[in-house]
């Protein structure tokens, strides 16, 4: 666990702490190849896909709340999803320690609402999935659409969404049809669940909006949109 720990650990805060939060693509791709699952952030000129201070965000498969706590440090708003219930009780603990910047909820992001069974690992609580349900422990879950959590909660704008859920992003930004074509955030979105991620992804983001440049790392793709 220590070393799981470690790892995740390190995707989320070794460029924060060791250069400075410098994002670059020279930086980015140096680093990549030898990380668990490389930064969540990737700037190229004017391609940038980091977290602003003042910026709204959502962070899906919040997991403990490693992110969502580098985000508000940055001096953002987030809006933290986590669907079971004993990592929902350390997000909490998390959301605590932050100052009201993080917002957690206790539920997944998705292609619908309702809810659904999710899988969970025993030694790796960051792998619990909806999608591969080869674990023996179960729990039921709430999922939601994004699109329908910005509604009821009259939420203005989304900046940035990260999202590392397993082999769901392809759903959750099914989920997103409104806030990719209104609100264009920068994605930062892991690939590696799925061995069609990379390409099932990119045609889902491209195809709900054209605008959107889409740069692809070993285990995750980044996104924005021009201007």
């Amino acid at each position: 666990m220590d070393v799981f720990i470690c790892v995740v650990f390190e995707d989320t805060f070794f460029v924060f702490c060791f250069y400075n939060d410098n994002y670059d693509k020279s930086i980015v791709c140096a680093l990549d190849p030898y990380m668990s699952e490389g930064p969540y952030g990737y700037k190229d000129g004017g391609f940038d896909v980091t977290v602003k201070k003042g910026g709204v965000v959502i962070d899906a498969g919040a997991w403990i709340g490693d992110f969502s706590a580098y985000a508000a440090f940055k001096g953002a708003e987030v809006y933290a999803f986590e669907p079971v219930s004993t990592t929902y009780e350390t997000l909490l603990e998390t959301a605590e320690m932050n100052g009201g910047k993080i917002h957690p909820h206790k539920m997944g992001l998705g292609a619908k609402e309702g809810s659904f069974e999710i899988s969970l690992n025993e030694i790796n609580s960051g792998s619990n999935s909806l999608i591969n349900n080869a674990g023996s422990k179960k729990e039921t879950v709430k999922i939601t659409t994004l699109d329908a959590f910005v509604k009821e909660n009259a939420i203005k704008k989304i900046d940035f969404i990260k999202a590392d859920i397993e082999g769901a992003e392809r759903d959750m930004l099914r989920g997103a049809e409104y806030v990719l074509k209104n609100h264009a955030p920068k994605l930062a979105i892991c690939t590696y669940h799925l061995s069609d991620d990379p390409q099932v992804l990119e045609n889902i983001i491209l195809s709900i909006n054209p605008n959107y440049k889409v740069v692809h790392l070993r285990k995750k793709l980044f996104a924005a949109c021009a201007g």
